[in-house]
């Protein structure tokens, strides 16, 4: 069971990143600020596990690639 815990949380760690490229694409080229907030947010490493409050802030600009 521990087993089936874990492929559901892998498997909705995936999606949330495929949201977040998603959501980064969209605002490419618009230079956007992407601010994500987090309260509680329990990262765990093998026997390290740190617990952090606070946001990060995503400048987004992308640069057009340029013809030769």
């Amino acid at each position: 069971m521990a087993d089936s815990k874990h492929e559901k949380l892998e498997t909705a760690a995936h999606n949330m990143a495929d949201t977040m490229l998603a959501v980064m694409d969209k605002l490419a080229g618009k230079e956007s600020d992407l601010k994500l907030t987090f309260e509680d947010l329990t990262l765990e490493m093998g026997m390290f596990k740190a617990k952090l409050n606070g946001s990060i802030v995503l400048d987004i600009v992308y640069s057009k690639d340029v013809k030769t």
